[in-house]
């Protein structure tokens, strides 16, 4: 009996597992995809629901894959509906999809929630990850340049660990920070996006204007940019990696003189200034040093490795992100890491509940980028590298080098070889979550984040002499400093959402606490024993010890709502409210309140549309609201001391240190306030291949804050300023994103253009102070002109001889340029007063352009594809300083650029733009700033060409693999401009010191090779 019940288990179990290998034996699928006009389709994406299997129709619409009779087919393709078909018994599927409207049903982040795009009223532009991916960057924030109407992004600087300029619509404020409000996940997160990665990045939505930005009340004024990273999905895990290598490409961008040319230039500039000759035979010089060649590095690699994993089941989904990336300066000190990782978790406890955590470790390493590279072409090329050999003996591995012999340039290769600045960070930020969902339609979320960092800075300064009266350093010095930084965010939303007889309605409430810490420590000493690396500690050091340290916090608490309706979503309205305090300011102004309103009409639905067939969607909206910006110090609130010193008594006296009122705190102090409206159409047409919007917006602060001196009668010194409420400003544009994509056959094709203006007036500043200038007055700001626009003096060419100077005279005979020579600039009396001075200073350019546009192409043609990013901006004016450095020769033997005494005045009619080299200049032709220094900075520069290639499915399939796509890219690789500085792509560290250039660091030509796998 016993036998014969283990015979009959083992024969269930064959004819049980028989049967469900009958079930699950696969199956061959093949058919075709088609559109509605019968046309095939090809590359259309073909996968078996939750899972990593699938494939792609080839060139003729044509696919088959092995599939099981349970499995769900899931076929996708751009502009059109997804379809899901059972396989059942089928083995041969004909497949037609439905052409929809692009990308309206798609949903976008908004301020504390998500909408359908179609259902916006506001001004939000939404760029997808997968758009940014085609830009290996370091900050993700670069690859949005030329992609968002409204959005400039200046990169300022190309040096590793650099971070973007990004103005949305011109900016709202003169003293105050202009950058936007970074929200990641939900969570504000500073000014810089150098921790995240691209990959990392689901969508990036842009705030623009008031109605979509007043959630988030007083930091919107400058815009707010959303990231939403991705979260985990359920399927089977799928693991990628985005790979690239790269390197970056510095060409000497200047040929400057060599060492006869150099002797020959100092001479005949000498020779100008009625001096003596200094190189007798300049041809005996030959070459001299390529300072250029011998100390900068032509190519510095770029790396970027990225890996992901993610998947889940229907109750927990997760994602892990690990992401590297490296760049090296051109120099041989100077390059930037970091590592940083992304976790995330999320749970579904029951139908009402579910929660979920992220966790973003990250660590930033740097040794500090130098910024004189113009020393390698300044510093004459006549003096060797290194001093003799008999001159080194004795002396540390840092005094070897030879000392300039005729410039005060100090010696570039020794500068970099002392560079011992070595910084970082180790950071963690996390967020937990809970949405629950007490009744049908009502969702409770509570977030609670945290963000944590500690960074770090070493230095250390060798001792040495290359030159006992200019170029030295007889004590070695080390500093150290510590910060630590925390953030704490709780946020509480409860959104109730309704649908009833077309009515559809959200109302949205909560409250948010937010807390700053920011703490530092700092220490220094002079004369450690010797330069070796084990004693560059502060402990190793014994003179002038040096210490301070201090502890500043801020918080803000929020009460915030939105209120959400359409009727058969047609009309719609929107409105928030949100009130902060701030820790910043005093009871008096310690609260303010940001309101917004929002409407829009769905007029492609009406009636009276119904003949137009080539509108398929059709939207016009119009919105208001106010915004706040508080970023100014926490201490305004306090009274300020200063200190300085005083000597009393006779002959030399006693010095005696003192303290006094340098600023009071002003308890009226009150929040920048921007009201902004903006007006704009949504469109989408012929059958979704063109979509678009075009807008107009106006933006008016009021309640600019300044620092003011105070009044002499105040008995305050000069230098005591206080923050003040004054002055206001307006500025006002349009906006155009049009998109049109189709295919062709083999051939799909996306193309975009994105284009922009901006008008900024300074409207009011107060009667104290009725101009506002910058740096060494060479910016001006004053009611009825753009902020910030050049003020200088006005140049007309140069004197060509004696009887032009003679002829530069008022109506008395007196000239105006008395110490002026032939080939010497001419100057313009603007106000006519027949003198020559300061009041003749006038606007001599604006930094600020007048459009900004983008290009986006995107192609396909059976497994190659090919993008091309293109941006462009037009109408603004650059000063370059290297004008001076470049072609002047004044008071300096620096070297300047080769043929200089052939594009510099030498004779009548010789040039009408560089003056005569000389070295003295009694005319102040470099020492007065003029137009002469102002260039056109507009420029249009390819950011980004790629081609790739995705190996086909028979081959993935023989290699285990889902996707492997192998591409080739350049970025930056073309400029167009007519601006002679290094780079045109220049910001500022503030409005009223914009569009300087400088030597800084340029934006370098990157090329890279690199693969997308997935398996």
């Amino acid at each position: 009996m016993k036998r014969y019940i283990q015979k009959s288990i083992w024969l269930l179990a064959v004819v049980f597992c028989f049967s469900a290998t009958m079930l699950g034996q696969e199956q061959t699928v093949k058919g075709t995809v088609e559109a509605s006009d019968g046309e095939p389709l090809p590359g259309v994406s073909i996968a078996i629901k939750g899972t990593t299997t699938g494939t792609i129709t080839d060139i003729d619409g044509h696919f088959q894959l092995q599939a099981e009779p349970d499995d769900v087919l899931q076929f996708s393709f751009i502009g059109f509906k997804v379809k899901e078909v059972l396989v059942g018994q089928q083995t041969t599927l004909d497949i037609v999809l439905e052409e929809t409207l692009v990308s309206l049903d798609e949903v976008v982040a908004i301020g504390y929630g998500r909408a359908k795009k179609s259902d916006l009223t506001s001004s939000i532009t939404s760029v997808k990850g997968e758009e940014m991916k085609t830009m290996t960057v370091g900050n993700p924030v670069e690859a949005l340049q030329g992609k968002a109407p409204g959005v400039q992004v200046v990169a300022g600087s190309g040096h590793p660990g650099a971070t973007p300029k990004v103005l949305i619509r011109g900016f709202t404020s003169l003293n105050l920070s202009t950058d936007p409000l970074y929200v990641v996940d939900g969570v504000p997160m500073g000014n810089n996006l150098n921790f995240l990665n691209t990959n990392e990045i689901e969508s990036m939505e842009v705030l623009k204007d008031a109605s979509a930005s007043a959630i988030y009340g007083s930091r919107a004024s400058n815009g707010v940019v959303l990231i939403t990273t991705k979260r985990g999905k359920e399927g089977k895990t799928t693991f990628s990696a985005d790979l690239s290598y790269g390197f970056q490409v510095f060409d000497k961008p200047y040929d400057m003189a060599n060492a006869t040319e150099y002797a020959q230039i100092m001479n005949q500039s000498l020779q100008n200034a009625g001096l003596s000759e200094r190189f007798p035979d300049p041809s005996s010089l030959g070459e001299g040093t390529d300072w250029w060649g011998e100390g900068v590095n032509k190519v510095s690699p770029q790396r970027s490795f990225s890996f992901q994993a993610s998947g889940g089941s229907e109750k927990n989904r997760y994602a892990v992100s690990l992401n590297y990336y490296d760049q090296e300066s051109f120099y041989n000190s100077g390059n930037w890491q970091k590592f940083t990782a992304r976790l995330t978790s999320d749970w579904d406890f029951a139908d009402w509940i579910t929660a979920g955590v992220m966790l973003n470790p990250r660590r930033e390493a740097w040794d500090d980028t130098p910024n004189w590279y113009q020393d390698y072409l300044l510093i004459d090329p006549v003096t060797p590298i290194y001093r003799p050999k008999e001159e080194q003996a004795g002396l540390n591995q840092y005094s070897i080098y030879q000392r300039s012999y005729y410039t005060y340039v100090w010696n570039p290769i020794a500068r970099d070889a002392r560079q011992f600045d070595e910084a970082g960070y180790y950071a963690l930020a996390a967020n937990v979550y809970a949405d629950i969902k007490p009744i049908k339609d009502l969702v409770i979320r509570t977030q609670l984040s945290g963000d944590y960092k500690f960074e770090h800075d070493d230095d250390f300064e060798p001792d040495f002499v290359i030159d006992g009266a200019h170029e030295k350093n007889e004590l070695n010095y080390v500093f150290r400093e510590h910060k630590f930084d925390s953030y704490f965010n709780w946020t509480n939303t409860a959104t109730y959402s309704l649908e009833k007889n077309g009515h559809n309605a959200s109302i949205m409430g909560g409250a948010t606490i937010e807390k700053w810490e920011n703490r530092f420590l700092k220490g220094t000493k002079d004369g450690v024993p010797n330069n070796t690396d084990p004693l560059r500690e502060i402990d190793a050091a014994t003179e002038n010890p040096e210490i301070e340290g201090n502890l500043s916090a801020n918080s803000l608490e929020s009460f915030l709502g939105r209120i959400s309706y359409n009727y058969l979503n047609r009309y719609y309205l929107t409105a928030t409210y949100r009130v902060d305090g701030s820790s910043k300011f005093l009871d008096n102004n310690k609260w303010a309140s940001f309101p917004a309103a929002s409407v829009a009409w769905r007029i492609s639905d009406e009636s009276f549309m119904d003949g137009v067939d080539f509108i398929d969607d059709l939207k016009i909206r119009a919105g208001w609201g106010r915004l706040g910006n508080q970023n100014l110090p926490s201490n305004v609130y306090n009274s300020g001391i200063g200190q300085d010193y005083y000597v009393f008594g006779a002959g030399e006296g006693s010095l005696v240190n003192t303290t006094y009122p340098s600023s009071m705190k002003n308890e009226d102090i009150k929040w920048e306030t921007v009201e902004d409206i903006n007006i704009g159409t949504d469109f989408t047409l012929f059958r979704s291949h063109v979509n678009g919007s075009v807008e107009y917006y106006q933006k008016k602060t009021r309640d600019m804050i300044f620092q003011l001196p105070y009044p002499n009668y105040s008995g305050y010194p000069d230098d005591a300023q206080i923050w003040s409420n004054v002055g206001s400003m307006k500025s006002e544009g349009v906006e155009l994103a049009l998109n049109y994509n189709n295919h062709n056959g083999r051939l799909k094709y996306d193309l975009g253009v994105t284009f922009t203006t901006v008008g900024v007036e300074a409207t009011s500043l107060p009667d104290i102070t009725p101009v506002v200038y910058g740096d060494n007055e060479y910016t001006r700001t004053e009611e009825g002109e753009v902020p910030g626009y050049f003020y200088g003096y006005k140049t007309d060419g140069l004197f060509q001889n004696q009887f032009e100077i003679n002829s530069h005279a008022n109506e008395h005979g007196v000239l105006l340029q008395s110490q002026a020579q032939p080939g010497d600039i001419r100057f313009v009396d603007v106000n006519g007063d027949g003198e020559l001075n300061g009041d003749d200073r006038t606007k001599i350019g604006s930094p600020w352009p007048d459009f900004t546009g983008g290009l986006n192409i995107r192609l396909a043609y059976d497994h190659f594809d090919f993008t091309a990013n293109i941006y462009a901006s037009v109408g603004n004016e650059l000063v370059n300083w290297l004008r001076e450095d470049l072609y002047s020769t004044q008071s300096s033997d620096n070297n300047v650029v080769s043929g200089l005494l052939g594009e510099a005045w030498h004779g009548e009619g010789t040039s009408n733009d560089i003056p005569r080299v000389s070295h003295t200049d009694l005319n102040q032709n470099f020492a007065r700033f003029s137009d002469y220094f102002v260039e056109d900075g507009s420029y249009m520069r390819l950011k980004n060409i790629q081609l790739g290639y995705s190996l086909p499915q028979n081959v993935l399939d023989r290699v285990g693999l889902t996707k492997c796509r192998l591409y080739v890219s350049g970025q930056n690789i073309l400029t167009v401009t007519d601006f002679d500085g290094v780079d045109p792509e220049v910001a500022g560290d503030e409005v009223l010191n914009f569009g300087f250039s400088g030597w800084t660091y340029p934006v370098l030509p990157t090329y890279l090779i690199g693969a997308n796998i997935t398996f």
